[in-house]
């Protein structure tokens, strides 16, 4: 099922009020502390190549070096994500920490920094070093020993994200594929997309000028043959999926819509989800996850296939949030809808995040229940005319719904 949406509301205002609904988690809320090191891969099918990498792993404390954390029971995923070209691994941080913090081992290679680099050569380092961590889980002298899962998930931005296509194109052991800005590789990313019936999350930019969706990212989705989303962040340039590169800001001729913390926020939004469904098999992760693209704003986004594996099993939804009359001017109708009796809370929030009015914080019975906000603050005061959002928070689970003042 091929679906399309699009909101008008800005992507800044988006992640803002999306964090306050409580859907995107920051830093401070990773489930681990993140730990780090440079390793070195030695590929011996292709005469001993070395692939050096920046690891980020969860770990007992944060910081270089630190213990590896005990694994959950299926134990850690592992992560492997290429650079763009010319653009150093370190650029790539603040992706690969979250991961790490949601309890991800990324690897990310510091190979095909060349002025013209072997695509074909970057691939296969990005599918080696997924696999190494991988089976640095049955290794005794590995640090990561006992502590590795079976998923894997290649990943990268521009050049590497084409080059992540060739990764997941050639190795059939990857469970899944997710890249920013991809472009088009030699030998062929759009070609390799042919042979990838796994989960796939492809990112755009809407300014971007480098790659443009038209003639990069889209023609790999269209490939593609699995369970595969293509998000197109609206203003959203090619440079800031990574931190600030010189080189490729100055290459860069269209300039930006949002601010790049603006840019990642949103692809984090949409990313964690969609991982932890994959890699974590939790199947509320992917409900969240198809909640997010049809309530979101900033994007557009084209979704075909189905998922298929342990990941598609999506639970029922827990709550439900009705809003009438809406837009509304003095009061508006909340009717919630929950499943399993328990403690519950409903509260508004604004377009910036900040908490408006709590409407309701107590135990409530499985059902309907109808409430109504005023359109006042907390302290009584008369809320300005804007976008808020309620949030519904029960037992196994969290709704939001968008609401429109006009005074």
């Amino acid at each position: 099922m091929l679906h399309r949406s699009t909101i008008a509301t800005s992507a800044c205002l988006a992640v803002a009020a999306l964090i306050a609904a409580g859907s995107l988690a920051s830093d401070a809320f990773a489930e681990y502390p993140v730990g780090t090191s440079n390793v070195t891969f030695v590929d011996s099918a292709r005469g001993n190549r070395s692939i050096p990498v920046d690891l980020y792993y969860p770990a007992q404390s944060a910081g270089a070096g630190q213990p590896v954390a005990d694994p959950p029971l299926e134990g850690f995923p592992a992560v492997a994500f290429g650079h763009g070209f010319q653009i150093a691994a370190a650029n790539y941080a603040w992706i690969a920490a979250r991961l790490a913090g949601e309890g991800c081992v990324v690897a990310v290679p510091r190979t095909a920094g060349e002025l013209f680099p072997d695509h074909e050569a970057f691939g296969l380092d990005l599918a080696f070093a997924a696999r190494s961590l991988r089976d640095a889980g049955a290794d005794p002298a590995s640090p990561f020993f006992g502590r590795m899962g079976p998923r894997t998930l290649v990943m990268g931005h521009s050049m590497g994200g084409g080059c992540s296509m060739l990764a997941a194109g050639g190795d059939t052991s990857i469970t899944a594929v997710a890249n920013f800005a991809a472009a088009e590789t030699n030998p062929s990313a759009v070609t390799a997309c042919g042979l990838i019936d796994r989960p796939a999350l492809v990112f755009a930019g809407g300014n971007d000028c480098v790659t443009p969706p038209a003639d990069h990212q889209i023609p790999m989705y269209e490939a593609l043959t699995g369970w595969r989303t293509l998000v197109t962040i609206d203003g959203a340039s090619h440079c800031q999926f990574n931190s600030y590169s010189f080189l490729c800001d100055f290459g860069e001729s269209c300039s930006a819509g949002i601010s790049r913390e603006a840019q990642q926020d949103l692809v984090w939004l949409l990313l964690k989800p969609w991982m932890r469904a994959i890699l974590f098999l939790d199947s509320t992760a992917l409900r969240d996850f198809f909640t997010l693209l049809e309530a979101g704003a900033g994007f557009t986004y084209e979704q075909d296939g189905v998922p298929t594996g342990a990941e598609a099993r999506v639970p029922p939804v827990a709550c439900r949030l009705s809003a009438f009359p809406n837009p509304f001017n003095a009061s508006i109708m909340l009717r919630a809808e929950i499943a399993a009796g328990g403690p519950a809370r409903l509260v508004i929030f604004d377009a910036g995040g900040r908490r408006v009015r709590v409407i309701v914080e107590r135990s409530l019975a499985a059902g309907p229940h109808t409430f109504h906000w005023d359109g006042r603050t907390d302290a009584r005061g008369d809320a300005p005319s804007g976008i808020y959002f309620a949030r519904l928070s029960g037992s196994g689970g969290t709704t939001v719904a968008k609401l429109v003042l006009v005074r």
